[in-house]
């Protein structure tokens, strides 16, 4: 759904343009239509807000207040076993109502409950402040996440108070997708 692209300060011209009509292999993580409870800090209030989301019918709605410190994890949830090694990336989606640089936060995917020793710790990418924002990100170990059990969301860098709102986690295989060409 984006539709303006910035381009690159070298580019001559453009051969095609492909996009995905069909998703190939795809495996939800956490459809974030449930509060998370398996372990909410101390400084959080985590709920699930039905009136503001992406997906389904809901999203995880996390406050943070400014007592939360940089290396909290902010919340996690335990999920049926999933195994992930058959995928290339995980994708979120994340609102929160302060910027965030690429890598203030964090989403964990655990074999071990509360992610406490995280088969992936996935930097987020920068996130506009307000917004809603579609994160794409290359698992690290696929191989390794074979029993995924956990998910969390952990803040790297202290960011004082502030709201996150996360939804549709989900991991992909982006080398099975299929891709038409835009006339």
């Amino acid at each position: 759904d984006k539709y303006l692209y910035d381009v690159l300060s070298g580019f001559t011209h453009l051969i095609k343009v492909e996009w995905v009509y069909n998703i190939g292999t795809e495996k939800t993580i956490h459809k974030c239509d449930a509060v998370w409870n398996e372990l909410v800090d101390a400084d959080v209030t985590a709920s699930l807000d039905t009136s503001f989301y992406k997906e389904g019918s809901g999203s995880l709605k996390l406050v943070i207040a400014a007592a939360a410190a940089a290396g909290d994890i902010l919340a996690t949830e335990d999920i049926t076993s999933v195994d992930l090694s058959g995928c290339t990336e995980a994708q979120i989606w994340i609102y929160s109502t302060v910027a965030l640089a690429a890598g203030d936060l964090q989403l964990l995917l655990d074999n071990v409950a509360q992610c406490a020793s995280p088969q992936e710790s996935l930097n987020i990418p920068a996130t506009t402040a307000n917004t809603w924002t579609r994160h794409i990100i290359s698992l690290a170990n696929p191989q390794s996440d074979s029993a995924i059990i956990s998910v969390g969301l952990k803040m790297v860098v202290d960011k004082g108070a502030f709201s996150l709102w996360a939804d549709d986690i989900k991991a992909i295989n982006a080398l099975t997708n299929q891709y038409k060409e835009l006339p």
